[in-house]
């Protein structure tokens, strides 16, 4: 037993215990030439301890800005996306006239995007890409990377919307109608753009009718199907609406 343990302390000091083990047995050359060189050649964890090196021994120069930016790309490389954002951090505080700018946002807005969770999970990491491609978005509406911005303002917008659903199905299912309403209607508002609007105004027009407001939930779903919702959903919510007209109706 203590012969196995000696055997994995040992590979762990090799290996460094926290990083790769070719990048923490060679030390870095401050050389942006050669860094780069090894970047296009995809050689990323030959590059890391270069650009590392260049931007320690050069902190200032017209060319640590393009450091900060490729080391960032590196990480990315390598799927380091906390290390990748703070480079292009670094970046656009410390060089506001770089020609960079609007790249290093865009790639520090895809570190949160890569490192954020499905809906039903925490959302503080699609909530902060969010805002940074919306940043993007309003400062370079004429960048190359727009239209790619732009969609995944909509993903990200959308996997809001489906987190909101969510928890709205679980106050419904708890019978805890006023909470998934409050839910349900902050959905409708905020995203309204989203493709669960659809189906959160037939779960609105469901917790509408139980709890009494008949009325509005046949507006909800007279607006849902005005709106032209495909298949399923369109014939749920038709299936509602003929329910409560009919539990309306004279008897």
């Amino acid at each position: 037993m203590k012969g196995r343990i000696a055997l994995i302390l040992v590979v762990c000091a090799a290996w460094g215990c926290g990083g790769s083990l070719k990048e923490q047995r060679r030390e870095g050359v401050a050389n942006f030439d050669a860094a780069k060189a090894s970047f296009d050649r995809g050689n990323y964890l030959d590059a890391i301890p270069d650009f590392k090196a260049f931007i320690e021994q050069f902190p200032g120069t017209d060319r640590t800005d393009d450091a900060l930016y490729y080391l960032g790309e590196s990480y990315i490389h390598e799927k380091d996306y906390a290390l990748a954002s703070a480079q292009f951090d670094r970046l656009l505080r410390d060089f506001p006239t770089s020609p960079f700018q609007a790249d290093a946002l865009f790639e520090l807005a895809r570190c949160d995007d890569l490192q954020s969770r499905p809906a039903p999970l925490d959302q503080t990491e699609t909530e902060r890409a969010l805002t940074r491609y919306n940043q993007f978005a309003d400062q370079y509406p004429s960048h190359a990377r727009i239209t790619e911005a732009r969609a995944r303002i909509q993903a990200l917008r959308d996997r809001l919307a489906e987190k909101r659903l969510r928890t709205a199905r679980l106050y419904f299912k708890l019978r805890q109608d006023a909470a998934a309403a409050i839910y349900l209607r902050r959905l409708l508002s905020d995203y309204p753009d989203s493709k669960w609007t659809a189906e959160a105004s037939l779960l609105l027009a469901k917790v509408l009718a139980r709890q009494g407001k008949k009325v509005e939930a046949v507006q909800t779903l007279k607006k849902l199907i005005a709106s032209g919702p495909d298949g399923e959903l369109r014939r749920k919510a038709d299936e509602a609406l003929r329910s409560l007209q009919a539990s309306e109706a004279p008897r």
